[in-house]
């Protein structure tokens, strides 16, 4: 887990290593939820480095509940019925 370093009461940075293939770009917006309280969210924005480092920069939203935050940092979500239907892409198994 990179180090978070706090810029102010709700600013905060990162130099995080991601190997990822980001093209042309030098910026993307990207997304961060703490695991641990106060369950801290944001959107921060993430700027590349050399050699595959990227430095992040965020202001925190707002937090969460514990288990909210769990399921976001999992990015889990509940499934409905409304999932498995033909309409939303869903084809049952043939008999």
């Amino acid at each position: 887990m990179p180090k978070v370093h706090k810029l102010g009461p709700h600013v905060f940075a990162q130099i995080i290593y991601q190997p990822l293939q980001w093209g042309n770009k030098i910026k993307v917006k990207g997304w961060t939820q703490e695991i641990e309280p106060p369950y801290r969210f944001a959107a921060p924005l993430m700027v590349r480095l050399p050699f595959k480092y990227v430095l992040v920069l965020g202001k925190w939203q707002g937090t969460k509940e514990e288990e909210e935050a769990l399921n976001s940092a999992l990015l889990r979500r509940d499934v409905t019925y409304d999932d498995f239907t033909e309409e939303a892409g869903w084809l049952p198994p043939p008999d």
